[in-house]
């Protein structure tokens, strides 16, 4: 087969991670493949590495603009007709309208990955409505709508009714060989934070959780990794509430995937998610985790048995949580071996690729 996939942003994030496991496995498969981005970075990066083509739409933008979208939409129509795609398969929220557009007007079919609804549970009433007319648009121009959890599939459903036939199920998948656990026990606990310093994140949540339980004389060293808009801020709170000796900003990294084992445990603080990635690959590396109870995050993390679930936007919660996790440190180990078997038994890259491919197959 002959796919064009397309996506608006290039940062690396849990999409991008997405896109690119697809088009290697499809290589190994003997399929071919495109991918068509918004601008240029870690994503066009890694698809030079492999040799794979990719078109860079610099009209192609998160940002709502009626000139650059229609101006995005006629350049992704023209892409469309030069590579002469069996089936386009779109991700994120702009890319995911526009590339469906400009497919089924080719005649071209198309599918759309949901990695998190626009209109989730977190954001603001009024986004919320333009988001849930959009995406209601957008799925008359859907062949298939692929959500990444149970969650967004229901969510999905009950919003955009007329469209539920279409929608299913695919958890994301994680390659099961890279380096685990590394059986270091640190004192004070030593937890990691892998996310972009953005809007749905809660970075801040957790120096106020930390400041609280240094007042209970209960010391926990986080690391941040990530960078964006939110950083600077996160920065001066750590400075403000005198927490410059247990946190550390180690921006952006690559290779994650190698220092992950070296900590005690996974934290991911947000206000909405889709299914994170980079929670399975704290599983993968025998973390226990510890995240906010949001999206489909309670469909990879078990409460009690591979991790622990806190409530949105609750310091009060997380606190718990934490102090729990310092003061349990053989129980909340055991659930970093857990959640590897969890992974193991359900979230793979062969378990995701063989989902996707019988939604290719419909296609041929």
């Amino acid at each position: 087969m002959k796919i064009l996939y397309i996506i608006t942003l290039p940062q690396l994030g849990g999409a991008q991670v997405h896109l690119l496991t697809l088009v290697t496995e499809l290589l190994k498969r003997g399929h071919e493949t495109a991918v068509v981005v918004g601008s240029a970075g870690w994503l066009t990066e890694q698809l030079e590495k492999r040799g794979i083509r990719y078109f860079v739409l610099p009209t192609l933008s998160r940002e709502i603009s009626p000139c650059c979208d229609f101006a995005a939409l006629w350049h992704l129509r023209r892409i469309i007709k030069e590579y002469q795609p069996n089936l386009v398969h779109c991700h994120s929220s702009k890319a995911g309208l526009l590339g469906r557009i400009a497919a089924r007007s080719l005649g071209v079919p198309a599918v759309f990955t949901v990695h998190g609804w626009a209109f989730t549970e977190g954001v603001a009433p009024m986004k919320r409505r333009i988001y849930e007319c959009l995406e209601w648009i957008g799925g008359f121009f859907s062949q298939r709508i692929i959500c990444v959890s149970e969650y967004d599939r229901k969510l999905g459903a009950a919003i955009l009714r007329k469209h539920h036939e279409k929608m299913l199920t695919v958890y994301n998948g994680v390659s099961e060989d890279a380096p685990r656990y590394a059986g270091i026990i640190h004192d004070p606990l030593h937890l990691v934070m892998v996310a972009r310093f953005s809007q749905p994140k809660a970075q801040g949540d957790v120096l106020q959780a930390l400041f609280r339980l240094n007042e209970c004389e209960i010391k926990v060293q986080v690391d941040f990794v990530g960078d964006g808009d939110e950083l600077a801020s996160a920065r001066q709170l750590a400075e403000h509430l005198s927490l410059s000796d247990q946190v550390r900003f180690l921006g952006s990294q690559t290779h994650v995937e190698e220092f992950l084992p070296e900590y005690d445990g996974f934290l991911l603080i947000s206000r909405w998610e889709g299914f994170p990635i980079s929670i399975l690959e704290a599983m993968r590396a025998e973390l226990p985790v510890i995240a906010s109870d949001v999206g489909g995050v309670c469909e990879e993390v078990l409460h009690g048995g591979t991790g622990l679930l806190v409530q949105r936007d609750s310091v009060d919660d997380l606190t718990k949580k934490l102090r729990y996790a310092a003061e349990h440190r053989e129980a909340f180990r055991d659930m970093g071996c857990a959640g590897r078997k969890r992974l193991v038994e359900n979230f793979t890259t062969a378990k995701m690729m063989e989902r996707i491919m019988s939604v290719y197959e419909e296609f041929r």
